[in-house]
C-alpha cells in the first residue's frame, strides 16, 4: 500500500495554452484500451498520447497511466473521449478530455470490497 507521506516530484516544462487548464509536457507510461502508449502532455482536463494505432474521434477509452516512484507503480485511472487524431510519422497523436466519473463512496475500513460496475464502450 503506497505510503500517504510520500511526496512525488516530476520535473514538468509549462507548455503555452489558450485552455482553461495548465498543461503540462510529460512523457509517461500509459494504457489506453489494454494497449501500450506514451503520454506527451497531461492536464487536469485531458492528456495526448503517442499510439501505434488511431482512434475514432468521439470515441471513449479507458486510460491508466503508470505513474512510477522509488519502482512502485500508481495507477491513475480515467476515462476519456477522444478529441483530436493526427497522423505522425508511423503513429498517431491522439488529443483527449477526461470524462467526468461517478463520485467516490465512503466505505468502512475492514468492510468487504463493494462490486465495480462493468465499462462499457459508448461510440
Amino acid at each position: 500500500m503506497p505510503d500517504p507521506r510520500v511526496t512525488i516530484t516530476v520535473p514538468l516544462q509549462r507548455r503555452p495554452e489558450r485552455r482553461d487548464s495548465d498543461r503540462f509536457v510529460a512523457a509517461m507510461p500509459v494504457q489506453v484500451d489494454g494497449e501500450e502508449a506514451t503520454t506527451r502532455d497531461l492536464s487536469a482536463s485531458g492528456l495526448s498520447f503517442e499510439s501505434e494505432r488511431s482512434y475514432e474521434v468521439g470515441s471513449r477509452i479507458d486510460v491508466v497511466v503508470e505513474y512510477i516512484l522509488d519502482g512502485h507503480h500508481y495507477p491513475l485511472r480515467c476515462q476519456a473521449e477522444v478529441v483530436r487524431v493526427q497522423p505522425s510519422g508511423a503513429a498517431f497523436t491522439i488529443g483527449a478530455r477526461l470524462v467526468a466519473q461517478q463520485p467516490l463512496q465512503d466505505v468502512a475500513v475492514g468492510a468487504p470490497p463493494m462490486a465495480a460496475p462493468p465499462l462499457r464502450r459508448i461510440r
